[in-house]
């Protein structure tokens, strides 16, 4: 266990160097989030009683699914990996008294923690001095938010998990573009990184709220009305 943790030490440090791109995906999140609530404003300004959630609860999911982005992005895979499976190098890997599987795993953590890390804080931190309703909003009670930790914890385990499924699959077909590209367009739209999983039909809740409620979810029903 000491080796796996060393090389998650050294793997998210070393995620911490690349300040420039955090910097970047800062202002591009806080784009795309800004983007994505007046997209919503603009149906809510219809008919606010016709959605499952109210515009201040989906304006924290939003800024939630930014800010942890990096721990949820589903189409973040490690290139190298690929290539040492198809180019055969994976053989040498085989060869280290570590579990590669472990050693995998622990990697793509890492640069997930390391990542999150960077972009995480300044996000919440502008999104908290927000004006209502554009703004975050904080938890019911503090055991929902610890709750809300643990459960992020769990998803991150699960997603990452997930992932190493399409690398396995690398090891079976000639090239691993087409698994990857469709399994991170499922995996984005069955998650809720798309369309907020509150406004799917309800007969689909028991088919995809519990296999692929991976992303922000869970804090939706920590947020206060």
């Amino acid at each position: 266990m000491k080796k796996y943790i060393s090389f998650f030490r050294i793997r998210f440090i070393n995620g911490l160097q690349y300040r420039s791109a955090a910097y970047a995906g800062i202002m591009t999140q806080f784009a795309w989030g800004s983007m994505k609530i007046l997209m919503f404003r603009a149906f809510y300004a219809e008919n606010p009683q016709s959605f499952p959630m109210e515009f201040s609860q989906l304006t924290s999911y939003i800024w939630l699914q930014q800010a942890l982005l990096a721990l949820f992005m589903t189409w973040f895979y490690d290139n190298d990996i690929f290539m040492s499976i198809t180019s055969g190098n994976v053989a040498y890997e085989l060869t280290r008294p570590m579990d590669l599987y472990n050693i995998w795993f622990t990697k793509n953590l890492a640069v997930r923690f390391s990542r999150a890390a960077l972009r995480c804080l300044p996000i919440l931190l502008v999104a908290v001095f927000l004006p209502e309703p554009y703004g975050i909003s904080p938890p019911v009670s503090l055991f929902a938010f610890f709750m809300f930790i643990i459960s992020m914890l769990l998803a991150v385990f699960c997603l990452t998990a997930l992932n190493m499924l399409v690398y396995i699959s690398a090891f079976y077909t000639v090239s691993p573009i087409g698994v990857r590209i469709v399994f991170s367009a499922l995996t984005e739209f069955l998650a809720g990184a798309i369309i907020p999983l509150p406004f799917f039909p309800e007969n689909s809740e028991n088919y995809i709220s519990d296999p692929f409620c991976i992303n922000a979810e869970p804090a939706v029903k920590n947020i206060r009305r």
